[in-house]
């Protein structure tokens, strides 16, 4: 065999593997004869193409199709095909049952009796329908009947041994909580009644109060929208007036008045230690503690200083009239023959003394 016809032969197993997977994905199956069926629902939540379609729990076919009847929007065409070893009755039904609690749907064909030529449904037929609930699914009509029974009968007899038996069991406290629970909600109904009964006078009048307050409002209305107006005026006055600048301003003049006071304080603490030793220098002239204390105190002292001042006086005077008494001074080594003057005031010449 040459290798293009191994190449075509692998090419036409694989293409017809690839069709029979697609069938089998969708329930079809291609070497067995099957059936073709369709059935209308109202409502296909969770079921979809794939889903299996069974008898008695087996699975024998899927659904292959869903559709919406073009005549009327609010039913479904599901179709779906059955394995061809299975004759179905045209009495048969198919019900719509939940798989699980999570899962999706199936169909469930059901059917009383076997059927035979005739009987038997043909390829195409329409089957008539019905959803099941969750709890229909999982369980048969007559065991739905006998479970509801088996209840009723349990909560009965819950309700009537209630108060029976142990007084201190769960059950019994509870309903004892309960009742007395009820009786104190009762007892507060009356107290709120009689509160609100008491209280309807004072409320009567506040209603009345709060009527008055109203009808003023109204009749001051215009004075309120006048009040509002200047509001709004002055809110406008204050934004426009540049208050950060202002504030800004105000701030440096604090700080500069700050500097000021500082400096005030440091030249008044210098003032203070000038003062205090001035005190201290006072306080020492008053005591005669130094010399200038001596000078201010001692009259002596005082009388020689003025005299030792007048002498110096005379003295200058002497030497400004009569300077050749102190200096001599000869060019040609003569002598000088200038009279002399007297000076004035000049004690040692004072007759009177």
């Amino acid at each position: 065999m040459s290798r293009e016809a191994v190449i075509g032969l692998l090419s036409i197993v694989t293409l017809v593997g690839m069709i029979w997977g697609y069938k089998f994905v969708k329930g079809e199956v291609l070497l067995s004869q099957s059936y073709s069926f369709t059935t209308v629902f109202n409502d296909v939540s969770q079921l979809a193409v794939s889903s299996p379609v069974l008898v008695n729990g087996l699975k024998v076919g899927a659904v292959t199709k869903i559709e919406v009847n073009p005549e009327n929007t609010k039913e479904m065409f599901v179709r779906y095909n059955v394995n061809g070893e299975f004759n179905l009755p045209k009495s048969t039904k198919a019900y719509m049952i939940s798989a699980g609690i999570v899962g999706g749907k199936s169909l469930s064909l059901e059917y009383a009796n076997v059927c035979n030529g005739a009987d038997c449904a043909e390829d195409g037929q329409m089957l008539t329908g019905e959803t099941r609930g969750l709890i229909g699914s999982m369980l048969a009509g007559e065991d739905i009947g006998e479970y509801i029974t088996q209840i009723t009968d349990g909560v009965s007899k819950s309700l009537n041994s209630v108060g029976e038996g142990d007084p201190n069991s769960p059950l019994n406290k509870t309903i004892n909580n309960l009742q007395v629970t009820m009786e104190n909600m009762a007892k507060l109904t009356a107290s709120m009644d009689e509160m609100v009964r008491k209280s309807s006078t004072n409320l009567r009048k506040t209603m009345a109060n709060m009527e008055s307050v109203t009808a003023n409002l109204a009749q001051n209305n215009v004075q309120i929208n006048s009040i509002l107006s200047n509001l709004n005026t002055v809110s406008a006055d204050l934004k426009n007036a540049n208050l950060g600048g202002t504030v800004t301003k105000m701030g440096t003049a604090v700080d500069g008045a700050n500097s000021v006071m500082n400096s005030l304080n440091t030249t008044a603490k210098s003032a203070e230690v000038s003062v205090k030793q001035l005190n201290e220098v006072i306080a020492k002239m008053n005591t005669g503690d130094g010399t200038l204390s001596k000078l201010l105190n001692d009259k002596a002292l005082y009388n020689n200083l003025e005299l030792t001042s007048q002498n110096l006086s005379l003295l200058l005077q002497d030497l400004r009239l009569n300077p050749s008494r102190y200096v001599k001074v000869s060019v040609f080594g003569g002598k000088n023959k200038d009279k002399y003057v007297k000076p004035v005031d000049d004690p040692a010449f004072n007759e009177n003394k």
